[in-house]
């Protein structure tokens, strides 16, 4: 059973990677190519969202109990 917790794990690691890796490309070009105060705003708020996301997620995958789900 470790083996499939340890997988589900590394999976998980990976989804958040790919989130941080696709929200810090959006906020790059946000910041860096947008003309004027309103893209760089945009950015802000996505950041402030982006954390939230990622808080709640992985606070609610700490709380999983995945013994529950392969048996």
């Amino acid at each position: 059973m470790p083996a499939i917790e340890i997988a589900i794990n590394a999976v998980m690691f990976a989804a958040f990677v790919v989130f941080w890796g696709a929200a810090f490309a959006i906020l790059y070009h946000l910041t860096r190519f947008g003309v004027g105060v309103q893209p760089k705003r945009f950015a802000a708020i996505f950041l402030v969202g982006a954390v939230v996301l990622f808080g709640i997620s992985a606070i609610l995958f700490a709380n999983l109990d995945l013994t529950s789900l392969i048996s």
